[in-house]
């Protein structure tokens, strides 16, 4: 099971958008094999998937502590889990973070977001020695502060070139428990999230082909 986790210690960036839609993708690739956790105390996650028509994906409850005790029957069972994380101080999440196959750092383009991100979440992040991305979101395209803040966190590490822009019909599909990927399958939210996925998949992949290239090395 590949475990993407998307964190950032700020609120308001979007994390959970872009877990859901992230999750509902993957899903619509490969039914079956993709599930959801929310450790956010504001359980939006959470209030989503219960406003949600469909079964799919699911929603595993557990707390940060009990990821280790539950993570082997999830991984019987399914290929992706996407969690979701709080606003909050991410030291609580190190244990979590070593184990995951990609972090997804939600960030919205303003000064203050870059320098939080620098104090609360990139140390922790760093330091767990796992593979991360920035995702800018709620972006509008061509603007400078777009291109300034990209710049600044191309500094720290991968920067995916697509963004997540600024949508009301992400606020119409939270409040109705659905995605772009559902509502508007053409549209060009959907068409955004997709390339999203895709670029996640890849980063993963590129991770493991390097692990396994690195376990296949004899010292001669």
């Amino acid at each position: 099971m590949k475990t993407i986790v998307i964190l950032n210690s700020k609120g308001g960036v979007g994390k959970s958008n872009i877990t859901r839609h992230l999750a509902v993708a993957a899903e619509l690739a490969a039914p079956g094999s993709v599930v959801m956790c929310d450790t956010d105390p504001q359980s939006s996650l959470a209030d989503w998937w219960n406003a949600r028509s469909a079964e799919t994906p699911p929603l595993a409850v557990m707390g940060i502590s009990e990821f280790t005790q539950k993570q082997p029957a999830l991984a019987s069972r399914f290929g992706y889990l996407f969690f979701d994380t709080a606003a909050a101080d991410a030291k609580p999440y190190a244990e979590l973070l070593r184990a995951a196959d990609l972090i997804v750092i939600p960030v919205v383009p303003s000064p203050d977001d870059v320098r939080s991100l620098s104090r609360l979440t990139l140390p922790v992040v760093k330091e767990s020695g796992r593979p991360f991305i920035f995702v800018l979101s709620k972006a509008r395209p061509g603007t400078q502060l777009l291109i300034s803040t990209t710049a600044a966190l191309s500094e720290h590490g991968t920067v995916c070139q697509t963004i997540i822009q600024q949508r009301e019909g992400y606020a119409k599909a939270s409040f109705a428990g659905s995605t772009l990927l559902e509502d508007e399958p053409s549209g060009k939210g959907a068409q955004e999230i997709r390339e999203l996925l895709k670029f996640v998949k890849s980063r993963i992949d590129e991770r493991t082909i390097s692990e396994k290239k690195g376990k296949g090395l004899l010292n001669v």
